[in-house]
């Protein structure tokens, strides 16, 4: 396993057309991230609408980090795809929810990347905040964490490793922390869940959560799948604890939502 993951973190990027963030790509859609339709199933893995990755719960989470390397996207199939970590958002009624990542985008055949951070609270379900002052590009070494300053107040930091570039900013967050969240999502784009963009493959490794090594088990994976039951991505069985690779499989159909 350890071999594969590193495989996936060092592979060459396939070429595509590749541009950063298109100067109209927040002003002409919004994005969020909270989860969609997250279920069991009769073999024992979850699945969900838009979330493939790891969800750890039962604790309390006051941090929560993540590597992985910018997936690159082929450009057969438009649609919408984001890669993060997060706090919240994974449980029934849960109206909280804290993320950075990056977004992976093929529009017209055109692919794109931007960095992106988002705070959803119940009274304000906010799309996400563009980082306007990081350039991403397919493959760049990414590390994200958010964490607790105090009671209500929260940093959310990213950096690019390639780049060596690095944002950091405070927010107001008074979330339980009862989830703690390594996601490959179909990003929701004017409340439709896109189709799956081929990605080809992600790997998350070096994740912490409070600081610490999470132990993560199969048992907490995510899968992929839309409303009609097409598999669009696995995610695989973890690595020490704190690593594991995800697997695009299908675009599956866009889901309407809101």
């Amino acid at each position: 396993m350890r071999r594969l993951l590193a495989a996936v973190l060092g592979a060459a990027a396939v070429t595509a057309a590749v541009t950063a963030m298109p100067t109209d790509a927040v002003a002409t859609s919004v994005h969020t991230h909270g989860l969609h339709g997250l279920a069991g199933s009769p073999t024992g893995v979850r699945h969900s609408f838009n979330w493939a990755g790891y969800i750890k719960t039962g604790g309390h989470y006051t941090s929560v980090s993540g590597s992985w390397r910018v997936p690159t996207l082929r450009t057969s199939v438009n649609g919408y795809s984001s890669t993060w970590v997060g706090v919240d958002g994974a449980l029934g009624h849960d109206a909280y929810l804290l993320q950075t990542g990056t977004e992976q985008d093929v529009v017209r055949g055109r692919a794109s990347y931007y960095a992106w951070y988002e705070v959803i609270t119940p009274t304000r379900a906010a799309p996400e905040t563009p980082i306007r002052s990081m350039t991403i590009h397919a493959g760049d070494s990414m590390t994200a964490t958010v964490a607790q300053v105090e009671a209500g107040t929260w940093t959310v930091t990213l950096r690019d490793n390639t780049s060596r570039v690095s944002s950091s900013v405070r927010v107001a967050f008074a979330g339980p922390g009862r989830s703690a969240e390594w996601i490959e999502e179909d990003t929701d784009v004017n409340g439709t869940i896109s189709a799956a963009p081929d990605w080809q493959s992600v790997a998350f490794g070096n994740a912490t959560v409070n600081g610490a090594n999470p132990n993560l088990k199969a048992r907490q994976a995510v899968d992929l799948e839309d409303t009609s039951g097409t598999v669009e991505a696995r995610t695989g069985n973890p690595a020490n604890g704190n690593a594991f690779g995800i697997t695009w499989f299908a675009p599956g159909t866009p889901t309407r939502i809101g």
